[in-house]
């Protein structure tokens, strides 16, 4: 088993306050959710208006299709111009043998 952790960094230019940062990201969330079936969600930096930071995680059987699952989120999220998109990290874990 192969399991997938990313988190992305966001920037929104145009929040004036916390409402308009959950409402920008419960549309990332929420569409990104819905599109991959993922798990996701708000990690860091709650009490900036501006910034978030969400991860999520993919669990596949062989590591390049987790790579590119990955990569598609990265992409999908960038494609919704919700916000911009900072920075990424991602880590790939391989529990037992990859196949």
């Amino acid at each position: 088993m192969i399991v997938g952790i990313s988190t992305v960094e966001i920037f929104f230019p145009e929040n004036q306050s916390l409402k308009d940062k959950r409402q920008a990201l419960r549309k990332i969330v929420e569409k990104t959710r819905t599109k991959f079936s993922i798990s996701i969600m708000e990690i860091n930096q709650n009490n900036l208006w501006q910034r978030a930071q969400i991860g999520f995680s993919v669990i596949g059987v062989k590591k390049d299709h987790v790579n590119r699952m990955i990569d598609n989120v990265h992409e999908y999220i960038e494609s919704l111009y919700i916000g911009s998109v900072i920075d990424t990290k991602t880590e790939i874990i391989v529990m037992g043998n990859e196949i």
